[in-house]
This record gives structure tokens, C-alpha cells and sequence, in this order.
């Protein structure tokens, strides 16, 4: 049985893996003044703790989220899954909608909690729970498809059904762009080093490239979540999240960035946007697995099938690579 509230998944904190060697850093480093130096230091002191704090209560935000606005959420996913002519035009309203109740969420959280209380504190909180609701529910939105399409792989007319026989092509759809605007950066030096700026215009393109090679590791990691394996679970859950990964989703997010506004400074967000877009990938297929069992009880127990001997394969190798390495 697919019994996901029964198995609590590993939570990997911020600091686990928030060890990326900024040596590099030094190339072509800007000279700033003793006061305007401070100014950074002291508005990425604020936006590490709106990192932790909003990655801490990611859920809770997006269960508010579902609970007050369920219906703009689904019109939101099969925009996603089966595209529309006006997509970007449906994104963006689905989005205006339930971007303002995720922050909204984070920011009654802190204050009910005595955090975030100053003016700029609560700025960089907003900023941050933008970013994270962004990424989580464009992730969301890929796992969800994704999960669709291999279900669609071994009952044909799955998608379709889903979608109730519209499934345009991306060729057939106009270009999604969902800007964000950042309230906490109220200066030109504090706005010329952005760090959040690039993952929001390239952090999802740069979490895709980075599966597209490890693909059956991370549906590995969701099938181990929701068929109770736990001893795999901690095995993939860790490979997923290792530091390497880490550290390619910043390469890939540097370069798709380039010179772009606070592209220096994107680094310091690696692992909070990395979680963040790992976590919505996960859940988003999850949610497919559910819905699988509930409706489709046959191609589920097709699936359950699968997903063991996908798991022990990737299992299997991948505790051989360690022991060799």
C-alpha cells in the first residue's frame, strides 16, 4: 500500500550540506567599501536565516496553499501537464493567487514565533518565500508530469485521459516567464548582488539538466518513500542530496546565469534552492503515486512491481560504488 503519513522521510537541514568551497569566488572580485561590505554581509546574515526558516516550514506553507485555493493549484498542474495556448497567462494567474498565500503563511509563522520582526527582517523573508514557493511549485509541477508520463508508458491514454483529451505540444504553447520582485534589496549594492536572482530565472532549468542524468535515482528515492522501504530510502536519500549534486546544480545555474544581476553571488543559495527544488520533484510524483492507487488500483499494483526492482538495481549499485570508491 502506498502509505506515505506512515513514513516519515529524512528532512535534510540547511547546514548538512551548505559547505560549497567558494575559493573560486576570488576571480574578478568587486572592491567595496567598508560600509557598503557591511550592508552585504549584514542582508545575507538576514536571508540565511529567512533560508532556514522558510525551509523549515515549506510544508506547512504548502498545505495552506492547498487547503485555501485547491482549485487554482489544479488548474495550475494541467497547465503543466497539458499545456494550453495561454499557458503562460494561466501560470501567471494560478501563481498570483497562491504565491501570496505561502508568503502570507511564512510571515504569520514568524510572527506567531516572535521572528522576523523589523521591517528589512521581514523583507528578506518574503523575498526568500517567494523564491521557494517559485521553485517548489514549478518542480512540483515536473515531477507530477513526469511521474504521468511513465504511468502513460504502461497504460497508453493515460495522459490524455488525465488531461480529457487536450495535451498540446511545448511547440503548440507560449514561453512561461514568472518574474519576481524582490522587496528586500533596496539598494544598488544590495540589488547588484542579488544571489537569489539567478535561481529564480534559472533554477528549475538548471534542477532539469541535472536530472536528466540521474533520472532513476531520484524516482528510485520516490518509490522508496512511498512503498515503506526505509533502508533503501536512506540509501538514495543520501545519494540524492550528496554534496556533488549540490555543487552541479550551482555549475549549471552559474552558467545559465552568465553575467546576469547577482549571478556572482549565486553560490551562497546553491543548497537551499537545490533542496527546495528536490523537495517539489519528489512530492510532485507522490502525489501521482496516490492518486495511481486510489483510481487506478490495477496499473498501481503494476507499478508497485516495477518500482521494487528499480529500487534494489539502483540500490545495489549504488552501495557497489561506495565500496568502491
Amino acid at each position: 500500500m502506498f502509505q506515505c503519513k506512515r513514513f516519515t522521510p529524512i528532512i535534510i537541514s540547511l547546514v548538512t550540506i551548505s559547505c560549497l568551497a567558494l575559493s573560486g569566488c576570488a576571480k574578478n572580485k568587486i572592491v567595496y567599501t567598508e560600509a557598503e561590505q557591511q550592508q552585504i554581509t549584514e542582508h545575507q546574515a538576514l536571508v540565511d536565516q529567512a533560508q532556514k526558516f522558510v525551509h523549515a516550514n515549506l510544508f506547512a506553507g504548502m498545505i495552506q496553499v492547498w487547503n485555501t485555493d485547491r482549485a487554482a493549484w489544479n488548474a495550475y498542474l494541467n497547465a503543466q501537464l497539458c499545456g494550453a495556448v495561454d499557458k503562460a497567462e494561466l501560470i501567471a494567474q494560478t501563481s498570483k493567487k497562491n504565491l501570496p498565500i505561502f508568503v502570507s503563511n511564512m510571515t504569520q509563522v514568524a510572527s506567531h514565533q516572535a521572528l522576523f520582526l523589523e521591517p528589512n527582517e521581514q523583507a528578506a523573508l518574503e523575498d526568500v518565500a517567494q523564491l521557494a514557493y517559485q521553485l517548489f511549485s514549478t518542480s512540483y509541477a515536473k515531477g507530477y508530469a513526469r511521474q504521468v508520463s511513465l504511468a502513460d508508458e504502461m497504460s497508453p491514454g493515460m495522459q490524455e485521459e488525465m488531461c480529457q483529451g487536450r495535451v498540446l505540444t511545448d511547440e503548440q504553447q507560449n514561453e512561461v516567464n514568472t518574474g519576481l520582485r524582490w522587496t528586500s534589496f533596496t539598494t544598488p549594492v544590495l540589488a547588484k548582488n542579488n544571489g537569489l536572482n539567478p535561481h529564480a530565472q534559472n533554477g528549475e532549468k538548471a534542477f532539469q539538466q541535472l536530472l536528466q542524468q540521474q533520472y532513476a535515482q531520484f524516482d528510485a528515492l520516490v518509490y522508496s518513500h512511498a512503498y515503506q522501504q526505509s533502508e533503501a530510502y536512506q540509501v538514495l536519500f543520501f545519494e540524492v542530496n550528496k554534496y556533488e549534486n549540490v555543487q552541479s546544480y550551482g555549475e549549471h545555474v552559474s552558467r545559465l546565469s552568465g553575467t546576469a544581476l547577482g549571478a556572482q553571488n549565486s553560490q551562497f543559495h546553491d543548497d537551499f534552492a537545490y533542496l527546495i527544488l528536490s523537495s517539489g520533484f519528489h512530492w510532485g510524483m507522490l502525489s501521482v503515486l496516490a492518486v495511481l492507487e486510489e483510481e487506478y488500483p490495477r496499473l498501481h499494483d503494476r507499478k508497485k512491481q516495477q518500482a521494487a526492482i528499480q529500487i534494489k538495481t539502483i540500490t545495489q549499485e549504488i552501495e557497489a560504488k561506495n565500496q568502491q570508491g
